[in-house]
């Protein structure tokens, strides 16, 4: 069939829109709709970027708080006694213990020393709560409402302590029972509080038995007795070396000027932090938010 002028114009024109539409379907709105997503995509992107940009110029502020933090760790830690293991604590007291004028004085351990290993023990904040007192002419002498202001200031600061919870920490303990003279005595416990002031330490006496609190009656002597007693100690001594010969079992006698003491020696850990690792400081020469840049060599 022979197809006339206008015919074949109007095929070929209708050829034509279905060649177009066709590539319309087929090429062009799968890459409209691809480049639609990958638009969206950037600026998903371009948002994240921004945020990672902002979190990159507080890395500095960061480092900063993690450093200040650790450095408050480190300078609670040097409050507290180092960490010590039981015979470590064991050493401790008998290098106080390792006195000349003890020695002089035979002051002697009298039962096996009992320490604990460590455990861990609790510590809580101290603080106080001061008694606010008003009255009539009170209120009326605070014209310009600075003393209720200074009553509220002290509640607020006694408020924000109490609200502190004890904090768990470790500790050692250790009780121990000595033969001593009662200068002795507090000759050691001096020693103790001067130690733990010296390095500013956290280690202290927990409690103090006396089983003779008259010390065998030799702590009220003049020289003349000090003098006589000195002699009756050597002959006692001497005694009771032949006793203990005669008898190993027999009691040995407490000598005049001397008695039998208890003490609890405790000191208190937390563990010293670590320097932490900040990483690098952040360089901003890498990129200023609009283009990449050469790294800055150290």
């Amino acid at each position: 069939m022979k197809l006339s002028y206008r015919e074949r114009i109007i095929l070929i024109i209708a050829i034509v829109i279905v060649i177009f539409g066709v590539g319309i379907f087929v090429f062009i709105k799968p890459k409209y709709e691809r480049m639609t997503q990958n638009k969206e995509l950037c600026e998903k992107l371009e948002k994240e970027w921004q945020v990672q940009l902002t979190k990159f110029k507080e890395i500095p502020e960061r480092q900063d708080t993690v450093n200040q933090t650790y450095q408050k760790g480190l300078k609670m830690s040097e409050h507290f006694t180092p960490e010590m293991t039981s015979v470590e604590m064991d050493e401790f007291i008998q290098s106080l213990m390792n006195n000349e004028e003890f020695i002089k004085n035979k002051a002697s351990a009298k039962d096996t020393t009992s320490v604990k290993d460590e455990s861990t023990t609790s510590i809580s904040y101290f603080y106080y709560t001061p008694n606010i007192v008003t009255y009539p002419l009170y209120e009326a002498a605070d014209l310009d409402g600075s003393l209720a202001k200074e009553a509220a200031e002290k509640l607020k600061e006694a408020n924000i302590l109490a609200a502190r919870k004890s904090q768990t920490i470790s500790g050692g303990e250790q009780t121990f029972t000595v033969l001593i003279k009662y200068q002795d005595l507090m000759e050691f416990l001096n020693k103790v509080n001067s130690v733990a002031k010296e390095k500013d330490d956290t280690m202290l006496i927990t409690g103090i038995k006396v089983k003779d609190a008259a010390f065998n009656d030799g702590t009220k002597k003049g020289d003349d007795e000090k003098n006589q007693d000195a002699q009756d100690d050597e002959d006692e001594d001497d005694n009771n070396n032949q006793q203990q010969q005669q008898n190993p079992n027999a009691q040995e006698k407490v000598k005049r000027g001397y008695s039998e003491v208890t003490i609890t020696y405790k000191a208190l850990y937390i563990q010293e932090p670590k320097k932490p690792d900040v990483g690098p400081d952040y360089d901003e020469t890498i990129w200023d938010g609009n283009e990449w840049r050469q790294k800055v060599a150290e």
